[in-house]
C-alpha cells in the first residue's frame, strides 16, 4: 500500500506544482492537459516559460527529498527515543521483578520463621501448662496427706481413748 501511495501522492503533486490541471473533456479522457500557450510577443519568454514548467517537477522532487530526510531524520530520533524509553521500562521493570521475588522470599522466610516461632510458643505454653497441673497435684497431694495424717491420728487416739477407758 505505501508502495503504491508514494508514488501516486508524488505525480499529483508534481502536475499541481507544475500548474497543470486537468480539467473538462481532457480529465475525462484521462489525457495529460497542456499548459495554455502564453500571449507574449517573443520566442525567448515562451521558451523560459516552458523551461520554467519542466523544472518544477525536478525542485519538486528535491522538495520531496528534503521532506523525506527531515521525516526520516525525525523518525530515527523518534526511534532513538522510543528505544531509550523503551530500555528504561524494561529495566524498571527486571528491578520490580527482582524487588517481587526478594519480596516473595522474604515473606517465605518470615512464615517459616513464625511458624517455628508458633511451635516453640505452644511447646512452652504446654510445658508451663503440664508444670503448673503438677503444682496444683502436687499441692493436692500434700494437702491429702496432711489431711490423711490428720485422720489417721484421730483414729489411733480414739482407738486408744476406747481401749482404755472402756
Amino acid at each position: 500500500m505505501k508502495k503504491i501511495l508514494f508514488p501516486l501522492l508524488f505525480c499529483a503533486v508534481a502536475v499541481f506544482a507544475a500548474g497543470g490541471k486537468a480539467t473538462g473533456a481532457a480529465a475525462a479522457n484521462g489525457a495529460k492537459s497542456v499548459p495554455a500557450p502564453v500571449a507574449t510577443d517573443s520566442v525567448a519568454a515562451a521558451s523560459a516559460d516552458t523551461t520554467a514548467e519542466m523544472s518544477a517537477p525536478q525542485e519538486t522532487c528535491g522538495e520531496f527529498k528534503s521532506e523525506i530526510a527531515h521525516r526520516d531524520s525525525l523518525m530515527a530520533v523518534a526511534d532513538s527515543s522510543c528505544s531509550v524509553e523503551k530500555d528504561s521500562l524494561r529495566a524498571a521493570l527486571n528491578s520490580e521483578q527482582a524487588k517481587t521475588k526478594n519480596w516473595e522470599q522474604s515473606y517465605e522466610t518470615m512464615k517459616k520463621s513464625n511458624e517455628t516461632c508458633a511451635r516453640a510458643l505452644s511447646v512452652s505454653i504446654e510445658a508451663n501448662e503440664k508444670s503448673k497441673e503438677k503444682e496444683k497435684q502436687s499441692k493436692s497431694q500434700a494437702a491429702m496427706m496432711t489431711s490423711s495424717s490428720f485422720m489417721g491420728g484421730l483414729a489411733v487416739g480414739m482407738l486408744l481413748f476406747w481401749l482404755i477407758f472402756d
